[in-house]
């Protein structure tokens, strides 16, 4: 009697087990499908992305597609920031302002160098150099004129009939560059006397506009193209 009761036991355990297994089985069935797809989708995202990784790495450099704080290590701002990467304590920096008339030089204090490099970064227009003291001196052309050169600009002739930009009035021969020699003969014959007396006595240059007009009206009368000739006056 008792032995029937445990064959009964085991009949039941076996009826029992065989859902389990067939659970098991499905959960795998389900587990390899999903592994199948995953592969898969990986697998055609990877053929998908594959030009265009290679169309990206493809493309050169240019000023356009560069970030900004890209810089050529060959450039002199590359040189400078590669300095400034591995300099360990803060730097001076000095800006140098140089106007169609005129410069004007600022102290900007002392800065950490990441202050310094992400500043030069931010201006592509300045050109940095620094010394072996931990000067940082950057240069700016602006075109425009400077505050001192608005309250005393002139454009005349000098002794030689080069038209000029003077500090002050002509008289006082103060040069601050040279542009032009004008053919003296041609503009005699085509401007009156009150032109020529204008001019004599220097024109009163006050802002950019100002400078570019006078600089226009008499670039005709050069005798060799003002684009060659425009100078510094030293």
């Amino acid at each position: 009697m008792f032995g029937l009761r445990i064959k009964g036991i085991k009949k039941r355990l076996k009826r029992t087990r065989r859902p389990v297994w067939t659970l098991g089985m499905w959960a795998g069935v389900v587990a390899a499908a999903v592994l199948a797809g995953t592969w898969v989708s990986g697998h055609l995202m990877n053929e998908y992305l594959r030009p265009a990784s290679i169309a990206v790495e493809s493309t050169p450099p240019t000023e356009e597609n560069l970030p900004v704080s890209y810089e050529p290590e060959s450039s002199q701002r590359g040189i400078v920031l590669d300095k400034l990467s591995g300099w360990n304590s803060d730097v001076v920096l000095v800006l140098h302002r140089e106007y169609l008339c005129g410069e004007e030089t600022r102290m900007l204090g002392r800065h950490s160098t990441l202050e310094t490099m992400n500043l030069i970064k931010s201006h592509r227009d300045w050109m940095p150099t620094m010394d072996a003291s931990g000067t940082v001196r950057v240069e700016e052309r602006v075109d425009d004129l400077s505050p001192e050169c608005r309250k005393s600009a002139y454009i005349s002739l000098d002794r030689d009939g080069n038209l000029s930009l003077f500090d002050g009035p002509p008289r006082k021969e103060k040069i601050m560059r040279t542009f032009f020699q004008l053919d003296i003969k041609s503009l005699e014959s085509s401007m009156s006397k009150e032109k020529l007396r204008e001019l004599a006595d220097g024109i009163r240059i006050a802002d950019r506009d100002d400078y570019n007009h006078v600089l226009s009206s008499f670039s005709d009368f050069a005798k060799e193209p003002a684009k060659d000739v425009m100078r510094p006056s030293n």
